[in-house]
């Protein structure tokens, strides 16, 4: 395997996707709360809010995917993984740890919760080890704990071709077994903080990342392999229905679900999404426009500082929702999205292109890239 592998657009095509995924999530969850029971405007605001529930499940799976793909040909060595952490320590935790700091204070002030410095530092210092300082910086916590386990990791895969050969139906397996345990015995209740939770996603990241070149391949040889690649469109297809379903259900009270049967069903779903999001990535690099391209690939290359940043325009926008009828509060909801996509991509888009050290805020990021 060559030591030097191409760069690939279709990780930054990926993640932008993802990136939407994760919008349509956060700014759905007030329309669903506001949506009556049977209305037409609940089923779309409920499909948006759990088909999108693939995002974060694809950023770990493309982490993944990344890091066994840049890192598998080399030769591991102390000055290769000294090198890993630092970049890892500038580009994701000394944003992450800013963006902690300024959602806690923005809680503090918004709840009046000041209590004396000594317990605002101890109560920041412990949320910002476990990841909730805010909702959705839980996921930087679970990267970390993937950042601590990848060397072991890599070296596994180096050194025992079963695990390699096998590393889809492995993740699957402890997933699992982490989750059965877990609800039996150690019964955490914010399992979602885990790493452990979204090891089926890792271990399809790593398989791909050191089998690409036959897994492109053979994706790219779609004709021959067209029923395998219609089952896999299929399954998605499919789980996609079964778990929005599943969820318009519950909220309208018309069936109760195991959290066996939940969790089947999301990360089932979000298993499939992350091979649809795969495939789609190499589509658009394959077929699309130019302009297209420099489209998804700008998102994606703007997405970590865009995750960031985007709950402050969701906080900010909901207290300003107006009263009235539905028209003007479905219409918010769509004011809303715009506003925090194209508020969030600007913000962060700018600061890369003018700001020095833009990374101490944003991680790393670069120039709108020219096709």
């Amino acid at each position: 395997m060559n030591l030097d592998r191409k760069h690939l657009n279709e990780v930054q095509f990926a993640r932008a996707f993802a990136l939407f995924a994760v919008l349509a999530v956060h700014s759905s969850s007030t329309g669903v709360g506001g949506s009556g029971e049977g209305s037409i405007m609940l089923l779309i605001y409920n499909f948006f809010n759990i088909a999108g529930k693939l995002g974060t499940p694809t950023f770990i799976f493309l982490s993944s995917f990344i890091l066994f793909y840049t890192y598998y040909p080399r030769e591991l060595t102390t000055k290769l993984f000294v090198k890993f952490y630092q970049k890892r320590l500038l580009y994701i935790l000394v944003p992450y740890f800013l963006f902690s700091l300024i959602y806690y204070c923005i809680n503090i002030y918004l709840n009046g919760s000041f209590a004396g410095f000594s317990f605002l530092i101890q109560d920041f210092l412990s949320k910002l080890a476990t990841g909730k300082a805010y909702s959705h910086l839980y996921f930087v916590f679970v990267s970390v704990q993937f950042y601590l386990l990848f060397p072991f990791l890599l070296l596994l895969f180096k050194k025992v071709r079963f695990i390699r050969k096998y590393s889809i139906v492995i993740g699957i397996v402890l997933q699992w077994t982490w989750v059965l345990l877990n609800a039996h015995y150690f019964q955490i209740q914010l399992k979602g903080s885990i790493a452990l939770s979204y090891f089926m996603f890792y271990f399809l990241g790593a398989f791909l990342g050191v089998y690409y070149e036959q897994v492109l391949d053979w994706f790219r040889n779609w004709k021959k392999n067209f029923l395998r690649v219609s089952t896999l469109f299929a399954g998605y297809g499919f789980m996609l229905c079964f778990y929005v379903g599943m969820y318009y259900l519950i909220r309208t009270n018309q069936a109760v679900f195991s959290s066996r049967m939940i969790e089947f069903a999301w990360s089932t779903y979000a298993l499939f999404a992350c091979l649809v999001v795969f495939i789609a990535a190499h589509l658009v690099n394959f077929q699309h426009s130019r302009i297209s391209r420099k489209f998804w690939y700008e998102i994606g290359t703007v997405s970590f500082g865009v995750y960031l940043i985007h709950p402050l325009f969701l906080l900010f926008l909901r207290m300003l929702l107006p009263g009235g009828d539905p028209l003007t509060f479905h219409g918010w909801q769509l004011i809303t999205f715009l506003v925090t996509f194209f508020g969030s991509w600007g913000i962060v888009r700018l600061a890369f292109s003018y700001l020095p050290m833009s990374w101490i805020i944003f991680g790393k990021g670069g120039k709108v890239r020219a096709f």
